[in-house]
C-alpha cells in the first residue's frame, strides 16, 4: 500500500508499506492510499488496466478529472501534482516528468483536490491556492473538516543568536 511515512524528525517519505516502510518507534505519522503510481521513477505497470483494483474501482483510472499525487525525488524532495483533466496515466506521466522517484496519488474529483499555502501571520489574509481554478475555499484547513488533510510547515534552523 503506497504510504506518505513521516518520522519524529519531520522527515517524510513516499514509500510501499512492507517493503519501504513498516511501524517502527520513530515513526509518528502514515497516510496511506491504494498502490504506488511511481515506483523507483517510473510509471507502475498497469496502471490502464488498474489489475485487482489497485488504483480504486474498476475505470477510475480513465476518468478524466481532478487528480493529485505526492512523491518523492531522489533528493527526498516533496513534491505536489496537481491538476484536472487528468487520468491516473497522466498523473503519473507528469509525476515522472517532475522527478517523483516514489509516488502516490491522493485524492481525485472536484472538490477534493486542493492545495493551499499560507504566509504567516494571519492565515486568512495570506491565503493563496496553488492554482487559481482550484475549486473550494482558501480557508478549508482553517476549519474542522470531515476529510482527512496534513499539513506541512517550513523548518526553520535553530536560531544562533545569543
Amino acid at each position: 500500500m503506497a504510504s506518505v511515512v513521516i518520522d519524529n524528525t519531520g522527515r517524510v517519505s513516499v514509500a510501499q508499506w512492507g517493503r519501504d516502510a513498516t511501524i517502527k518507534a520513530n515513526i509518528a505519522a502514515v497516510r496511506q492510499n491504494l498502490d504506488l503510481v511511481i515506483d523507483h521513477g517510473a510509471p507502475m505497470r498497469g496502471l490502464d488496466l488498474n489489475p485487482a483494483g489497485h488504483w480504486g474501482s474498476a475505470s477510475n483510472q480513465f476518468q478524466y478529472t481532478w487528480r493529485s499525487g505526492l512523491g518523492t525525488d531522489r533528493a527526498g524532495n516533496l513534491i505536489y501534482v496537481g491538476g484536472t483533466g487528468l487520468t491516473l496515466h497522466t498523473l503519473a506521466d507528469a509525476m515522472v516528468q517532475a522527478g517523483i522517484q516514489q509516488g502516490m496519488e491522493l485524492d481525485i474529483h472536484s472538490p477534493m483536490v486542493t492545495f493551499n499555502s499560507y504566509r504567516p501571520g494571519d492565515p486568512n489574509a495570506g491565503a493563496t491556492k496553488l492554482l487559481p481554478a482550484i475549486p473550494g475555499s482558501v480557508g478549508r484547513y482553517l476549519e474542522p473538516d470531515q476529510r482527512d488533510f496534513f499539513a506541512t510547515t517550513l523548518r526553520f534552523p535553530p536560531s544562533t543568536t545569543p
